[in-house]
């Protein structure tokens, strides 16, 4: 008998792609799984849509919450409702494959993996093309350390939460940070950490969408700033206290500190608290350059 395996899917004002995410996963091959939807105090047609899907089939479960909490708690709360031996991510703007869930768990038992990592390929609208990263698929899963997944921390296939398959196990002690809107990239390294066997499958089974101008409101935003700094020295500490080379981390952190600090000062933002606390930390980490080799 296969495995219950519980699909979260937190979705906040995405009534326009919605529908499709949510036929995706009616469309999956592997049948024994239920569907946890968060509609995170919407005020568009989502709310409407999550209750359309909730009554035309019984494995949908829709939690609705009357304010609105973010991605990170959302999915808490998700995690919290689940019954599934396993877990897995997929934003409500995305789409997978029908084989999604099926390939990922067929890797996880072959492998006796606690996390089943895909590969994703994205959809720019604004030109209505598909990018692929991973031009050569394989469907055969290959073991990979918890090493080698960290040191390639920085990178999206690995850093983001979506486009994997989880034992629900490893939840018992990593939650996701409430409030953040990075969220990502330190539960992603926690959950590595805490699994005993990982398996990789080069096969583009999760398609996510790139809205150019969304992305770059939030890419700006002073909370993304602070967020995205609070997570990355999580991170830090995260690798250090764990007795892994820091050296990816600090890598990414001096890239991400240049590049806000030269958007705060094109923009005149030098009097703001978040610029001097950018600034202090890319000019401490820079001298660390002498001590790694990046």
């Amino acid at each position: 008998m296969n495995d219950l395996i519980s699909i979260i899917v937190p979705a906040f004002n995405i009534a326009k792609d919605l529908r499709q995410c949510v036929e995706s996963i009616l469309a999956q091959t592997y049948a024994n799984w239920e569907l946890i939807l968060i509609n995170d105090a919407s005020y568009d047609q989502t709310g409407e849509l999550c209750r359309e899907f909730e009554s035309k089939d019984e494995r949908i479960k829709l939690i609705e919450l009357a304010t609105q909490h973010g991605v990170a708690t959302a999915r808490n709360i998700g995690i919290k409702a689940a019954n599934g031996e396993y877990l897995t991510f997929i934003d409500g703007d995305d789409f997978v494959s029908p084989t999604y869930l099926a390939h990922l768990y067929k890797q996880a038992q072959l492998q006796q993996a606690d996390i089943a990592v895909g590969a994703y390929y994205e959809l720019n609208e604004q030109r209505g093309e598909f990018l692929f990263y991973i031009t050569e698929e394989k469907q055969q899963g290959y073991i990979v350390s918890t090493e080698e997944i960290l040191q390639r921390i920085d990178e999206n296939r690995f850093k983001t939460v979506w486009c994997k398959l989880y034992k629900r196990s490893l939840f018992d002690e990593v939650y996701f940070p409430d409030g953040r809107l990075i969220e990502d990239i330190e539960t992603t390294s926690k959950l590595y950490m805490a699994a005993k066997q990982i398996v990789l499958l080069n096969e583009n089974l999760y398609c996510i969408r790139q809205r150019q101008n969304s992305t770059t409101r939030r890419l700006h935003s002073l909370q993304y700033i602070r967020d995205n700094l609070d997570a990355h020295f999580e991170l830090l500490t995260d690798f250090v206290v764990n007795g892994y080379d820091p050296q990816p981390v600090i890598k990414e952190m001096r890239y991400i500190m240049g590049y806000f600090k030269n958007y705060l000062e094109n923009q005149g933002l030098t009097n703001v608290p978040i610029y001097h606390r950018v600034k202090y930390y890319y000019q401490t980490i820079a001298k660390l350059k002498k001590n790694f080799d990046f």
